[in-house]
């Protein structure tokens, strides 16, 4: 009951209901399908493999050697999996060779009174000075 009493949970609860009817149209003939296949299938396997696990565990092998190969072929927000390395180092082949003769160590930045790399840094980790 004091839920009720407010005013700003009523009007949301409004605007939800007038969604919803809104969208039942769309939305119970799809219930509909989904509950009568749903039920098919489960009576079918019910009528079929009722006692015989193996098909279950065949059907539960497969969907994890699936997922496994799917989630080493495209690992999602991870490093990198075998495969898109073997893509960069591709990239980098056809961009050409990278000539080792290029001496990089006259291009690191260094702390003006220990000589430490600091990289972007102002202050150096090492001694504390600022550059």
């Amino acid at each position: 009951m004091i839920l009720q009493s407010i005013e700003a949970l009523q009007t949301i609860a409004d605007i939800i209901g007038a969604i919803m009817l809104f969208f039942q149209p769309f939305v119970t003939p799809i219930g509909n399908w989904m509950t009568e296949w749903i039920t098919a299938a489960t009576e079918f396997l019910g009528q079929n493999f009722g006692e015989n696990f193996t098909f279950y565990i065949i059907i539960g092998a497969i969907l994890i050697v699936s997922g496994v190969i799917i989630n080493i072929v495209w690992p999602g927000d991870k490093k990198g999996s075998i495969y898109s390395s073997i893509e960069k180092i591709e990239e980098i082949e056809d961009k050409g060779e990278v000539s080792g003769d290029k001496d990089i160590t006259g291009e690191i930045k260094r702390c003006k009174d220990c000589g430490n790399p600091i990289g972007d840094q102002n202050i150096c980790p090492l001694c504390g000075a600022r550059n």
